[in-house]
């Protein structure tokens, strides 16, 4: 999609892109990090082909950027902003259809289908009762959705992001990365972002490029790039006063705000039948054709606790021995309860699944369990059950 070979950039005698290269291919999530005056706006702009590096290239779709015009750039990729003000009084549906621009002639007006697919993105996106709207008094983060929302209507191939989490509170910030993401995997849009917050980028990217006083400090898979060192490094820290969010980090789907998505947890105490009830779920999802995946966590009770427990892929229907309750204190668990790295692995791998569809319905039996409840779950519009033993885990 973008390959950038060498570029540099120079203003007077002060070097402010030095050797830039990187690539990025459909469907990637490229974060770039670096503290402020790093460049990194300096190499947004010349992505966008606003301003031509001074030396090297840029290649779209393999095509020289240099010798596109802004149209046929602006047909190919789409820019979001950091936050755009408008001198008129534009309603966000507007905002959104100005997307189609580079598409229709000088004098040519946007068409009635233009209209119901600009609509069409903003239900997408969970803005769509924002359409009449006044675009300029909107808060921030429904800005910036409009905004995403043009350029995803604009170009769905490649999207550069300027710091989109600027200004925005907590939930904001995961809503726009969230449907960003979901861009990637159900229309294999490449995304090039930046951002300020090494753990969003944790979260979020595929690759991460680190720019450093104009010079790449390093490139390549999120989880070799993005270390303690280089990022205490990049932000002149003490590498040990920051650490890098894990990926078994675990956002909250409702803070995410993918409208789709729900989530139900069920509780009760050991032997109410939770997982009973899971089971028959189970069973009539099979009969509706509703796919699943997840685990479940069938057990042996005795003198009314857990003795022991089985732990079933729900997609494969594989199983193992998952634990079992010990007479000791279990180091690892912190709990009297002890884990098999057969189950584990098994666990692990039923809860990170590579081709989860967007109606897929994931179950987690026993999400309480120390071994199981640190595991990521990347789940993109899809419904997730599962239940714990402790009230607390419920929202409202």
């Amino acid at each position: 999609m973008l390959k950038v070979f060498d570029i540099r950039f120079a203003i007077g005698d002060k070097l402010l892109l030095d050797n830039v290269s990187f690539e990025l291919k459909p469907g990637e999530f490229l974060a770039i990090l670096g503290a402020n005056g790093a460049g990194k706006t300096t190499l947004m702009n010349c992505l966008c082909g606003l301003t031509p590096p001074s030396n090297g290239s840029i290649l779209l779709n393999q095509r020289p950027l240099s010798d596109m015009s802004r149209a046929d750039i602006a047909m190919q990729l789409a820019l979001v902003p950091q936050q755009q003000e408008t001198a008129f009084a534009f309603t966000a549906l507007e905002m959104v259809v100005m997307g189609r621009t580079p598409f229709i002639s000088t004098f040519e007006s946007p068409s009635e289908q233009d209209v119901i697919d600009a609509n069409n993105i903003m239900q997408l996106l969970d803005i769509g009762g924002l359409a009449e709207s006044d675009y300029n008094r909107l808060s921030g983060g429904e800005r910036q959705l409009v905004l995403l929302a043009r350029a995803l209507f604009q170009s769905n191939r490649l999207l550069l992001l300027d710091e989109p989490t600027n200004h925005l509170d907590f939930r904001h910030r995961y809503q726009v990365l969230s449907q960003v993401k979901r861009s990637c995997i159900e229309l294999n849009t490449a995304v090039i972002a930046i951002l300020h917050d090494p753990n969003l980028a944790q979260l979020y990217a595929d690759k991460v490029l680190l720019l450093e006083d104009g010079k790449v400090l390093n490139y390549g898979e999120r989880d070799v790039v993005m270390t303690s060192e280089n990022i205490s490094r990049l932000y002149g820290i003490p590498a040990t006063s920051y650490q890098v969010a894990q990926t078994e980090f675990f956002i909250p789907q409702n803070v995410l705000g993918q409208a789709p998505s729900k989530v139900l947890i069920i509780t009760g105490d050991s032997g109410s039948g939770k997982t009973t009830l899971l089971t028959e779920l189970i069973q009539q999802c099979h009969k509706d054709d509703i796919p699943l995946a997840g685990i479940l966590c069938p057990g042996e009770m005795k003198d009314g606790q857990r003795f022991s427990s089985d732990i079933v892929d729900i997609a494969t229907n594989e199983r193992c021995l998952f634990g079992h309750r010990t007479g000791v204190l279990d180091k690892k668990t912190k709990t009297r309860f002890s884990f098999t790295e057969q189950g584990m692995a098994l666990g692990i791998k039923a809860l990170s699944p590579n081709d989860i569809h967007i109606k897929t319905v994931c179950i987690i039996d026993e999400i309480g369990y120390n071994g199981a409840k640190r595991t990521r779950i990347w789940s993109p519009n899809s419904a997730i059950i599962s239940h714990g033993r402790k009230p607390s885990y419920l929202g409202r």
